[in-house]
């Protein structure tokens, strides 16, 4: 069985910092196996703010600013018998920043923490140089010995990396990107079996590359990754050209955007346009092979992905073809059942506007993806996955740790009763057409037991 380890972020100035001790023990009734954070103490603040930071995190509630907190937490997750780990874990070091990196340090081992978790081949050769010796799996530093993970920020996704690192550190626990698939998960931990690693169990709002992601952003409500996430953001073609567009000295600028215009067409685009029988039945092919189609609830009616899903099931109608009979009947069956369940919510809510958009959002962002209930499933079955990262970060997530156990601990037989209208692939962190055997099937019979329900109501 793995562990969850929690994220515990706040500054000095954080209105519950009297609280640290009670909300330890929380994370602990709750199933907490392991803790980490970050550390932006104020001689680092001072210096650089909070948007260089030692660790991976850009905004001060994210941090722990101040020794005694540091202290202090670590006494109180040492009362349970629990570790702690301390991100150093920043994309880049420089010469200027690394007396102050190697002053944390010193914090982090006066506090008593249990390990670091590491983000560059630096920190790893100062713990090299200033270690007294290695031992398995850590260091021995002023007679004490520290864990050493390695974070995804050292872009670890294969298994020559994997074998470099053990090569050359004393390696305690690799933690895998939130990109590496499920399938590269089994893959690597049945590889290396005496070797622990920690996965995320929750997606997280930035879309990007983990460890080569040099975007500066969580500066502001308006941030690189909050757009993508929240307009849906999808580049569908590029020029192999744009340079020579953009640098060409002879045009104007208005020219240059004429030329990065195309016609480009998605499938569904293209499904609209034609006209003859066959034509329709052989994009109708990709597309039922390329697509796990579902009607999505959460989303409006008209919205784009809405819309293409009802127009396959209208050609589907249309063409009658004994091929697509079982796609067509589920489509049906999908698409009735969520509206109807949709307009019911419009007859209980008086303000339907507002609150059938908070209704959703709240199950979307607050119960988070409920898909990954999957993926910890997985993950209970890998013996040498250790921990698997749950970022709570001051967010109350009690209720599903709770859930999570529960699943983890009752599997398959009771798991299509924790799914709800939220079951879409669009929200799943990891590649999910692994956990479905590559069988896009396996996604319908899924939803046809959740709308079931709906459809006898």
């Amino acid at each position: 069985m793995f562990k969850s380890i929690v994220g515990l972020g706040f500054s000095k100035w954080w209105k519950f910092k009297k609280d640290i001790a009670k909300i330890i023990e929380n994370h602990i009734n709750n199933n907490a196996g392991e803790f980490f954070c970050g550390y932006n103490p104020i001689y680092w603040a001072e210096k650089f703010g909070y948007e260089v930071s030692p660790n991976g995190r850009f905004a001060e509630h994210e941090q722990i600013t101040d020794l005694e907190s540091l202290q202090e937490i670590v006494t109180e997750v040492h009362k349970y018998d629990k570790e702690i780990m301390w991100n150093i874990n920043a994309w880049y070091y420089t010469d200027v920043t690394a007396p102050y990196i190697e002053r944390c340090i010193v914090d982090y081992m006066e506090a008593g923490v249990d390990g670091f978790i590491c983000g560059s081949l630096w920190i790893l050769e100062y713990f090299e140089d200033i270690a007294e010796e290695k031992r398995e799996k850590g260091y021995i530093i002023n007679g004490k010995k520290f864990k050493i993970n390695i974070s995804t920020i050292m872009a670890v996704y294969n298994s020559s990396a994997i074998e470099f690192l053990l090569e050359n550190y004393p390696i305690n626990k690799v933690i895998l990107s939130r990109e590496v698939t499920l399938e590269e998960i089994l893959e690597l931990t049945s590889q290396f079996p005496d070797l622990t690693f920690e996965v995320f169990g929750e997606w997280d709002f930035c879309r990007y590359n983990n460890g080569l992601c040099f975007a500066e952003h969580k500066y502001t409500n308006r941030d690189i990754c909050t757009v993508v996430v929240n307009d849906w953001i999808i580049k569908q073609t590029s020029k192999p050209d744009y340079r020579k567009i953009i640098r060409n000295p002879e045009e104007e600028n208005n020219q240059k955007v004429e030329k990065f215009e195309n016609e480009y067409k998605d499938e569904f685009e293209l499904l609209e346009e034609l006209e003859t029988k066959e034509e329709k039945i052989s994009l109708m092919k990709i597309i039922l092979n390329k697509y796990i189609l579902y009607y999505d609830p959460l989303l409006w009616v008209n919205t784009k992905w809405n819309k293409n899903v009802k127009l396959v099931s209208n050609i589907l109608n249309e063409l009658q073809e004994p091929e697509f009979e079982e796609k067509q009947r589920y489509l049906k069956k999908d698409i009735k059942a969520w509206i109807q369940a949709y307009q019911d919510y419009l007859k209980e809510l008086v303000w339907w506007k507002y609150g059938i958009e908070s209704k959703y959002k709240d199950n979307f962002y607050n119960r988070a993806d409920n898909l990954n209930l999957y993926s910890y499933i997985l993950f209970a079955d890998i013996p040498n996955v250790d921990t698997v990262k749950f970022p709570t970060r001051g967010r109350d997530y009690q209720t599903k740790l709770n859930l999570i156990k529960e699943i983890v601990e009752t599997r398959w037989d009771v798991i299509i009763w924790h799914l709800d209208m939220s079951c879409v692939p669009s929200r799943a962190h990891y590649d999910l057409s692994f956990m479905f055997d590559g069988d896009k099937e396996r996604f319908r019979k899924i939803r046809d037991r959740l709308i079931d329900p709906i459809s006898m109501n």
